[in-house]
């Protein structure tokens, strides 16, 4: 879809989360220089987080409320959370009357594309439809699925009990620990967002499932990688990624809205079950990254700066601590 001026005016929905910041953090400082709308349900506490170039504004997503978020926009980014993806079709609506050029849903994860994806994740079962309203609009608006398998960094830095926990040294290693899956650092998320807006690549990411990641990696790997920067071992246990979805489905079928039971199917997928989490294997003429002029990234460095951050992190809790206690208090 050619178009007679550059993408400039971008709002992103969602702006606060954890792939949210980065997006508008690598659009601001992406060489196009977009202007950056950050939409938030609370403006006034959340202005701190972002740029001072930003425009932070309020909104419960509502119809109303979105339709003067969108005047004089160019593109839409959705980074709503799981819970809000059924608010899309409105959002898509407004974004459509609106005349939104292009349209980033709320993807950001394993293949959504692959036909398998709805049966196995119910989460991606809610993505779907949208993906279809987006296609039969893209006459009007066009749109990019971006996805990302694993946000690698993030599941390093907070404690994730079903695959790597580095404060507690543990790490739950599926099946054999050599399947190869997608990891995508969330910092590389937002800079494939920015450089698929920009003139250079507007038009041939148009209507596209756009593919990215950080590197492709095992569990195995990833394990020695995290012992190697700690300088310790980590406490393995091993499990079975059919076994966690079993398990998961009963859960489910108990409890339809415990959260757990999402994040353990979604967790047997990235490490194994239906083939989801390994596009660059399946469909390397799709992966993105050299075509977006994105950075490579490696594994090891990865996980080296994410363990120094928790050791530093670390070693100042426990020194406020001990600087709290009474004088003569055991340590």
């Amino acid at each position: 879809m050619p178009s007679q001026t550059p993408i400039k005016n971008v709002v992103v929905l969602g702006a606060t989360g954890n792939i949210g910041l980065p997006i508008v953090k690598a659009l601001v400082n992406h060489r196009n220089h977009y202007s950056v709308t950050a939409v938030t349900r609370n403006a006034a506490k959340s202005k701190s987080l972002f740029p001072p170039q930003v425009k932070v504004a309020e909104s419960d997503l509502s119809p109303s409320s979105l339709r003067t978020l969108f005047q004089d926009q160019d593109a839409v980014v959705s980074c709503v959370t799981s819970n809000s993806i059924a608010t899309q079709k409105s959002i898509i609506d407004v974004a459509l009357e609106s005349g939104i050029r292009r349209f980033i849903p709320s993807e950001f994860g394993m293949d959504s594309g692959n036909p398998a994806a709805a049966d196995l994740i119910p989460l991606i079962a809610t993505k779907v439809p949208l993906t279809e309203y987006l296609k039969a609009n893209q006459d009007q608006m066009s749109w990019t699925a971006i996805i990302t398998g694993m946000f690698f960094d993030w599941a390093l830095r907070n404690p994730f009990p079903l695959a790597y926990d580095i404060p507690n040294r543990k790490a739950v290693v599926y099946d054999s620990g050599e399947y190869e899956h997608e990891c995508t650092n969330i910092d590389k998320i937002g800079e494939a967002v920015a450089a698929l807006l920009s003139p250079e690549h507007e038009e041939e990411t148009a209507n596209e499932f756009v593919y990215v990641n950080s590197f492709t990696a095992t569990q195995n790997k990833v394990v020695a990688a995290i012992e190697e920067a700690m300088g310790e071992k980590m406490e393995v246990t091993r499990d079975t990624s059919l076994g966690l979805r079993e398990r998961m489905l009963g859960a489910r079928e108990k409890d339809p809205n415990d959260p757990i039971t999402g994040l353990g199917l979604i967790v047997a997928s990235f490490f194994g079950v239906g083939g989801l989490n390994e596009y660059s294997k399946n469909t390397k003429s799709r992966l993105w990254n050299v075509r977006l002029g994105l950075r490579e990234e490696f594994l090891e460095e990865t996980v080296r700066e994410e363990v120094a951050k928790w050791k530093k992190g670390a070693g100042e809790n426990d020194s406020m601590s001990r600087s709290n206690r009474k004088p003569g208090q055991a340590e």
